[in-house]
């Protein structure tokens, strides 16, 4: 899929990239292949694929035709030489490591690692013998000093976590390939489509596909991206330079060309540990691929949004967003990244553990889940859940402190996400940020003519009082779907006890009204004319009919609605 001298920009990628037309049924979109193994042409064919002469399909466990499609675009967007899909992030990262390291050697690595990666790399390695070196920080002179003559990879993340500080992958690339080994950098906080590590000089890139590129929380997957530029041809990999007597003696750093990383990962440790991704899981991924572009966008935009506003919130201490002007590697940001910042914003609310704790459970909008990347907004507080078991001390030197809350923004309305993060801080330490977007107070009454407040769903109803001229209306609003009444005076809507009224709807709120008006209670008091009371609950100045249709045109209701 080529034009002369034109390369397909990356939303093309994301819809095209790795396939054609099913060329059996013309199938549009990419089948889904469940099936664990395919049919040889005839021996001389199986002969050829087993010993990796030419390529084609064995067993699903190596690799299958929906699966491969997810491969090809992650590679296009990522422009390395291969990909190889996982069963998750953590076998994405897992077998990256142990394509280049086996017992007796190492690894260099930031501290500011996703959890999971964390307890690999100081946990699980160890017992099989690979040793990781840990760095505060990403000074690249600090991961240069680390490195010993065992070292074969630098590994980090584009966004520490939860530092969310972006990483100088141009200058930590340069130390490794000073040393001849690879860069590995864990690009899920960012996606492929906001940086791409490799033109900076990154070597492996992985992904956790379960996160933004699935965008959904409804697949688990992984995938492991060969640059391709890194030469494999050296001492110090033997795993790439002695032959591999499985495969009649093939040297992948010799044999394999420029996608020897992905091909060695594939046919040797996806072959024997088996973690691969299941093509429903595939095809899955691939339709939340068909829409990164738009997500990323609004998640960048919105978390600014939303990180702004809670800079400038009382209840809080401090905010962490690469996103902002004042943070420390905003300028980084503005070098390695396209359309926006990311979606991750850290804070830290006012009052500690006790108040996080309260936050969490005032909130109703934010998902209280352990998993980021959803097109939900999801939120949590570490130190009362992942990081409980932890000591004051310990929390501290993880950077995960007592106070700081984890919000991933989704793609909820950006107005309701901070109206329900000012509410769940007002309950947890009493302190409340009025925001400047905020709904009119006309506006979740007139949105709808059904009300499905309390679980229950009813019909809004409308009482016009005394005017003949505010009865032309009636009919519209009807039409509209509310249930309007019109009364000659207040007297006989005051004597509808049983009627709980929405808008009671006059022509001029005179004192006897606004009298009865206190006793009869509707949601809202509309007076057709301008008036002046200290009452809030009266909305004044323009015809209900008129401030419906601007509601229901998107229009804003608060440049002609006045509310006293």
């Amino acid at each position: 899929m080529s034009l002369p001298f034109h390369t397909f920009g990356p939303e093309t990628n994301l819809l095209h990239g790795g396939q054609e037309p099913d060329p059996a049924t013309g199938s549009r979109a990419v089948p889904i292949y469940q099936t664990t193994s395919y049919v040889f042409n005839d021996t001389e064919h199986a002969q050829n694929l087993f010993s990796l002469a030419e390529p084609g399909n064995i067993y699903s466990r190596i690799g299958n035709p929906t699966v491969d499609v997810f491969e090809q675009r992650i590679a296009l967007l990522e422009d390395g030489a291969a990909a190889v899909a996982t069963a998750s992030g953590m076998s994405a990262i897992t077998m990256a490591i142990l394509n280049v390291a086996k017992a007796g050697d190492d690894i260099v690595t930031s501290t500011n690692l996703y959890g999971g990666t964390y307890n690999l790399f100081v946990h699980t390695l160890p017992r099989y013998g690979i040793n990781v070196h840990f760095v505060e920080g990403e000074d690249p002179e600090s991961f240069a000093k680390a490195i010993t003559p065992h070292t074969k990879a630098i590994f980090a993340e584009t966004i520490g976590n939860p530092s969310l500080n972006i990483l100088d992958i141009e200058a930590i690339a340069d130390v490794a390939h000073d040393h001849h080994i690879p860069f590995i950098i864990d690009n899920t906080f960012a996606t492929p489509y906001v940086c791409r590590p490799i033109d900076w000089g990154a070597d492996i890139v992985v992904h956790s596909a379960t996160k933004w590129i699935g965008g959904h929380g409804t697949a688990i997957g992984g995938v492991v991206v060969d640059s391709g530029r890194f030469n494999w041809n050296h001492e110090k990999f033997p795993g790439f330079t002695e032959p591999d007597e499985s495969y009649n003696g093939i040297r992948f750093g010799v044999d394999a060309g420029p996608a020897a990383f992905a091909i060695k990962l594939r046919v040797q440790l996806l072959r024997d540990i088996g973690a691969c991704l299941s093509p429903q899981n595939a095809f899955l991924l691939l339709q939340g691929l068909e829409t990164l572009h738009l997500r990323v966008k609004t998640h960048a935009n919105q978390a600014l949004e939303i990180a702004e506003y809670l800079n400038q919130h009382e209840g809080v201490e401090w905010v962490n967003y690469p996103g902002l002007k004042d943070h420390p590697t905003h300028t980084l940001a503005e070098k390695y990244f396209h359309y926006g910042h990311g979606s991750i914003v850290v804070f830290g609310i006012k009052g500690g553990r006790d108040a996080g704790r309260k936050l969490i459970d005032q909130s109703t909008i934010w998902s209280h889940v352990a998993n980021v990347g959803d097109a939900k907004s999801l939120i949590i507080h570490p130190a009362s859940t992942t990081h409980q078991q932890l000591s004051h001390e310990n929390l501290s030197k993880s950077g995960v402190t007592e106070e700081l809350v984890r919000l991933s923004v989704g793609l909820e309305s950006v107005e309701d996400l901070i109206q329900d993060l000012d509410n769940a801080i007002y309950h947890a330490n009493g302190f409340r940020k009025s925001y400047g977007k905020s709904k009119h107070a006309a506006e979740p009454v007139l949105s709808s003519s059904l009300d499905r407040s309390n679980g229950e769903l009813r019909k809004r109803v409308i009482g016009i009082v005394c005017a003949s001229s505010l009865l032309v209306e009636q009919h519209k609003l009807e039409r509209l779907g509310f249930d309007v009444v019109s009364f000659s005076n207040m007297e006989e809507l005051q004597r509808e006890t049983n009627v709980n009224w929405d808008i009671v709807y006059v022509e001029e709120a005179d004192e006897e009204i606004l009298n009865i008006a206190k006793e009869v209670k509707p949601t809202l008091l509309w007076s057709r004319k301008p008036i002046n009371h200290e009452d809030a609950a009266i909305i004044s100045g323009v015809s209900l009919y008129e401030a419906v249709v601007n509601i229901r045109s998107g229009k804003d209701l608060s440049t002609s609605l006045v509310s006293v």
